[in-house]
This record gives structure tokens, C-alpha cells and sequence, in this order.
């Protein structure tokens, strides 16, 4: 199980990168994955929801100073790098545009709260804001794109949606009633393997992805560098801002930890599922270089910062093992 956790989970970027050469390279073959990218993602957020606890996120609302600057940030800086790259990089290439503005505007990704978890952040923070963006995505996801990317190309916020209510909230609510119904002790027993299962599915997912905008990239390669170029720079600026606004906000190192990994790491894979869908195959490109480059300049800050412990009144809410089950749900 520990070996095949390695390879599946803790690989995950290189195996992004090898099904994206897969994709590009041999697209006859992984293009039939591309009808169901919809529903892969769907059983990522059903599996994820399954790890979700309400007890262990109580202790955050008492004091919710920490919890509004979370939400706050992510909404306004993310959505805001987005929108500024589009326009100076992707200008004059609409659905490049509108699939960045789109990536931005997705809630975070679970691979935040492994990540808070890995270098002494609040993880109990971390798993509330992930709920809660995740929860109200529906409405905040189209709600953003619509304003700011409909200058670029069509967008319809009843489609995007009824999308987000497919993919995101439908599933999230069975997952919690299935927790509740089947009872923790069952959900304990096949938590080991979901994060395997959602690893599997997501490459899946990037297979059947870059397969299908297969002819748009080979049309377009020169911009391949510019896009990988353009995403870690936002990936880079949006921790680091998320870092430095919570600190301003006087948040203690612990808190400031959980909002900067939930602000830079977010659910790409979602991102380039609802891009491809509404804007084009080309469109995904950005939200799927993201799904890889996040991971990996992640992974590296988490391990750095892992090395340097916190005082241990500033990292009480940040002991929550259980999180790293969730590796590979993004």
C-alpha cells in the first residue's frame, strides 16, 4: 500500500507531466477519455468530501478573524492575478485568457491542506476554508468568470452553474451524508485508498484533456513555455501574497501558513474541466499547467518550511494528522 501510495500520490507531478506528453503525443488513443472528464472530477470531489469532518473545524469558528482573512484574500488576489495576466499575456488569445480568468476563479484545492499540513501550518483552518470555498463555488466560480472573462469570449453563468452544481456540490453533499450515514469507522477503512483512486482519476482526467486539445496545442506550441512561465510566476506571487496579507492582517505564522497554501494552491483540475468545456480544448492549457507546477513549487515550499518549526502557542490548531489521507484529491 506504501509503495503503491508512492508511486500514484507523492509522484503526482511527474506522472501530470508523462500523461500530458502521453496526451499530446498518442491523442487516438486517450481522446475517448475526454466525454467523461466531468464525471472523473465529480468522484475526485465525492472522495474528497469523504475525508471532510465537521468536528475538526469547530475550534476555527470561535475565532473567525483568521478564517473571514482567508476567505477575503483568496477571492480578491487570485481572482485579480488572474484577470491582470490575462490581460498583459493572453490578450490576443481569447480562450488562453478566459481559461486563466476561469482557473482563478476556482475554490482551493485539497492538496493545500496536505501542504499546510507538511510545513506546521493551521490545518484546522486550512480544511474549514477549502469546505467553504468549495461549498460556495458554484455561485462565486461563475459569478467571476462571467464578469471579467466575457470580454474575451461567450460566457454563460447558467451553464457554468449548472456545472458547478454537477461537479462540485452534488457530490460534495453525498460525500458528507454518505460519512454521516455509513458512520467514520466504515469511511476509515477505504480512506487509505481514495487518495490513490483520485490520483488515478485525475490522470485520467489530464489524459483525456490534452488529448482532446491536442490540434490546438501543435498549432499554437510556441506559446507552451510562455503559458508554463506565466503560471509559476502567479503560482509564486499568489502564496507569497497571501503570505505577506495575512501576516499584515497580524495573523500568527501558524494561520499565515494555512492562507498562503490555501490562497496559491487551488483546484486546478476543476479549472481546466470547466475551461475545455465552455471555452475550447486550448483553453484547459493554463488550469492543467497549473495542476502540475502548483504541486511542485508546493511540495517545495512545504518541505522547506516543514524544517522550520513554529512556536508551539502559534501551531495548536495545526496538529490534524488525518489530513494526509487527502494527498492527490485535488
Amino acid at each position: 500500500m506504501k509503495l503503491a501510495s508512492l508511486l500514484l500520490n507523492k509522484m503526482m507531478p511527474v506522472w501530470l507531466v508523462v500523461c500530458g506528453v502521453l496526451g499530446y503525443l498518442a491523442p487516438h488513443v486517450f481522446v475517448a477519455f475526454a466525454p467523461y472528464v466531468i464525471y472523473y472530477l465529480a468522484a475526485v470531489i465525492l472522495m474528497m468530501s469523504l475525508t471532510l469532518t465537521i468536528e475538526a473545524t469547530k475550534q476555527v469558528f470561535t475565532r473567525p478573524k483568521p478564517l473571514i482573512s482567508g476567505f477575503v484574500i483568496k477571492w480578491i488576489t487570485v481572482p485579480l492575478a488572474a484577470i491582470i495576466a490575462a490581460h498583459l499575456i493572453y490578450a490576443n488569445q481569447p480562450q488562453l485568457a478566459a481559461g486563466t480568468i476561469l482557473d482563478g476563479a476556482t475554490p482551493a484545492g485539497v492538496t493545500s491542506n496536505l501542504f499546510t499540513f507538511l510545513s506546521n501550518g493551521a490545518v484546522a483552518l486550512a480544511i474549514s476554508l477549502t469546505f467553504i470555498h468549495t461549498l460556495l463555488s458554484p455561485l462565486l466560480t461563475p459569478a467571476f468568470t462571467t464578469a471579467f472573462a466575457h470580454k474575451y469570449v461567450a460566457v454563460s453563468f447558467f451553464a457554468l452553474f449548472h456545472q458547478m452544481l454537477v461537479m462540485v456540490l452534488l457530490p460534495l453533499i453525498i460525500g458528507i451524508g454518505a460519512r454521516y450515514t455509513l458512520g467514520a469507522q466504515r469511511i476509515r477503512l477505504v480512506q487509505p485508498v481514495l487518495p490513490m483512486i483520485s490520483a488515478l482519476l485525475l490522470y485520467a482526467l489530464a489524459l483525456g484533456l490534452v488529448a482532446k486539445a491536442q490540434p490546438a496545442i501543435a498549432r499554437n506550441l510556441d506559446w507552451v513555455p510562455i503559458i508554463a512561465i506565466v503560471t509559476s510566476i502567479l503560482t509564486i506571487i499568489n502564496l507569497a501574497v497571501g503570505y505577506l496579507l495575512a501576516r499584515l492582517l497580524r495573523l500568527d505564522e501558524s494561520n499565515s501558513r494555512a492562507i498562503m497554501f490555501d490562497v496559491g494552491i487551488y483546484n486546478s483540475g476543476l479549472g481546466a474541466v470547466l475551461a475545455s468545456l465552455n471555452f475550447g480544448a486550448f483553453a484547459a492549457l493554463p488550469a492543467l499547467m497549473n495542476a502540475m507546477l502548483n504541486m511542485v513549487i508546493g511540495s517545495m515550499l512545504a518541505s522547506y518550511l516543514g524544517s522550520k518549526p513554529i512556536d508551539q502557542e502559534q501551531s495548536d490548531s495545526a496538529v490534524s494528522r488525518p489530513v494526509t489521507s487527502q494527498l492527490g484529491a485535488e
